[in-house]
């Protein structure tokens, strides 16, 4: 009997055993666990950090206005052709005694939201179109022509009537106009047409064959 192991030592083997296996369970929950944490943890802030970029890289490219200019001349005008579609003013300037349009335009817009803008000459007219496509777009068309030129201005769906602004200063060979909506101000110029929007004549006779309605 001396040889054999107390009943109370074998018996206390397998607890022993058995919370080892216990703690060293424990310890690997505990660490995957912490590994899940800090996994999520490293998911927040990487969407964190992507969503600020995507608002500053929307910002930037649809919020963000940036303005071009440019001044072009066109020779041997007779007579001028507008077409205007969106948020563009355009002011017409009887001057000069050469048949030489002079066109200077500012262009506001974001990358993606730019106008676009054709000229052409054919015969002796100069036909000028601009569009701009929606409401970050806005521009603003200056044109000086010989006092004798006959001007034709069609402009139409500007979402801001103080951008659409179309006006008429010492044109002897007379102008039609259709625009709607726009603010229409004439000095000197023969005017016909019709116009929704308002209209601003520094003599009636200029303006007597020109309809009128409020937008």
């Amino acid at each position: 009997m001396s040889g054999e192991e107390p009943i109370g030592a074998q018996a206390q083997e397998p607890d022993t055993e058995a919370g080892s296996a216990a703690e060293t369970r424990s310890d690997r929950i505990r660490a995957w666990f912490y590994g899940l944490g800090r996994a999520l943890t490293a998911l927040v802030i990487t969407l964190a950090v992507l969503g600020v970029l995507g608002t500053v890289t929307d910002v930037v490219l649809h919020e963000v206005r940036h303005t071009t200019s440019s001044t072009s001349t066109y020779a041997g005008v007779s007579s001028v052709v507008v077409v205007l579609d969106g948020d563009v003013s355009l002011t017409v300037v009887g001057r000069g005694t050469d048949h030489t349009a002079t066109l200077t335009a500012a262009d506001t817009s974001t990358p993606f939201d730019d106008p676009a803008r054709s000229a052409d000459i054919i015969g002796a007219t100069l036909y000028l179109a601009e569009r701009c496509p929606d409401s970050r777009c806005s521009a603003q068309l200056s044109l000086t022509v010989r006092p004798d030129v006959h001007v034709s201005v069609v402009a139409g769906n500007a979402l801001r009537m103080d951008s659409a602004v179309i006006s008429l200063d010492g044109i002897s060979g007379g102008a039609t106009i259709l625009a709607a909506p726009a603010k229409v101000f004439v000095t000197n110029t023969m005017t016909t047409g019709a116009v929704l929007g308002t209209l601003s004549c520094d003599a009636a006779t200029d303006c007597q064959h020109i309809a009128t309605a409020k937008s």
